[in-house]
């Protein structure tokens, strides 16, 4: 069995990306490390990612696990989409959240 790679060169600036190492099956999944004052300040937060991922996918998985620090809290939140493609419109939307 052989498995073909696609390039693609940039006509603009002549980089070239495999296909292949952009998008790959089965990578679905973001974990976001969620800071805040208190846990409700970080849940907040979190809402506002978690929005944001039901945008690009209704049916996305969400857990989290609190940790306190020395600052605050961490919610360490796991999102996780039914494609990659789902996942990588989540993280250019994203963008703008933080």
């Amino acid at each position: 069995m052989t498995v073909d790679h696609m390039e693609d060169v940039c006509e603009a600036c002549g980089c070239v990306a495999e296909v292949g190492t952009i998008i790959r099956d089965g990578d679905d999944i973001v974990m976001i490390p969620v800071e805040g004052d208190d846990e409700a300040d970080a849940r907040a937060r979190q809402e506002r990612y978690i929005e944001v991922a039901k945008l690009a996918c209704p049916e996305v998985l969400v857990s989290s696990e609190l940790q306190t620090v020395e600052d605050g809290v961490v919610l360490n939140t796991t999102l996780q989409f039914t494609c990659t493609a789902e996942k990588m419109i989540f993280e250019m939307r994203a963008r703008s959240v933080r």
